[in-house]
């Protein structure tokens, strides 16, 4: 009897132990699971809204050394609309608002022409290959990316011209950022959350991205992903 007792003993402490494992590693699944979401959400407002709030600066302070502001007034409005709608799809975890009902080719030859416009500068739009309906997982990945180089070459590279494609292969899908500005060098160049946070989501869609830099010949950012 009194092994019996024993043994039932110690099925109970087993049984408190392994519920106490469960509870840790729930515990800590939850906050991991926070921590990645936070990650998201750090990167989706610095892709999105921080990038928006930038150009809004820049194009107020063009309008201000403009004897006729009129054209920079505008595209401010524009892009605060546009904040606004990245807002709303953010708290509502949709689509970027470029791709809203566009396609992928639709939604960069639109950011490419606001560089343009923004910036005074020759932007291209090329395809390469027959374009196709991707995943919306591979889809943002490839907006998101655009958007953090275009926004950097606006920014920083004072640039000439800049080159955008998207080449369509058999199962993967390529964005090529081109320009002709002032290059850096990425084995010294500080890697601000920009290009972590967009390293860090291509890979975790199992992607890959490259940079290439130099002083005098530019920059070229290139991102693939898979279907």
């Amino acid at each position: 009897m009194e092994r019996v007792m024993e043994q039932s003993e110690d099925r109970s402490a087993l049984i408190e132990e392994l519920e106490a494992q469960r509870a840790e590693v729930a515990r800590l699944s939850a906050e991991h699971g926070a921590l990645t979401e936070r990650e998201r959400l750090a990167g989706e407002i610095h892709d999105t809204l921080a990038q928006g709030f930038t150009s809004i600066i820049m194009l107020l302070q063009a309008a201000d050394a403009q004897p006729d502001p009129a054209r920079h007034l505008a595209l401010a409005v524009q892009t605060a609309r546009e904040n606004l709608a990245e807002a709303r799809a953010l708290m509502a975890a949709l689509s970027p608002a470029p791709l809203d009902g566009s396609t992928l080719d639709e939604a960069l030859v639109r950011l490419a022409d606001r560089l343009g416009e923004e910036a005074g500068i020759a932007v291209t739009f090329t395809v390469h290959g027959e374009s196709r309906p991707l995943p919306p997982s591979a889809e943002v990945v490839l907006i998101r990316a655009a958007q953090e180089a275009l926004a950097n070459v606006r920014e920083h590279a004072a640039a000439g011209r800049v080159d955008v494609s998207a080449a369509y292969g058999p199962r993967t899908v390529t964005l090529e950022v081109r320009d002709d500005g002032h290059g850096f060098d990425p084995s010294v160049a500080a890697d601000g959350y920009g290009l972590r946070g967009m390293r860090s989501r291509v890979e975790q869609a199992g992607g890959s991205m490259r940079v290439r830099s130099s002083r005098e010949g530019g920059t070229v950012l290139t991102v693939e992903v898979a279907e």
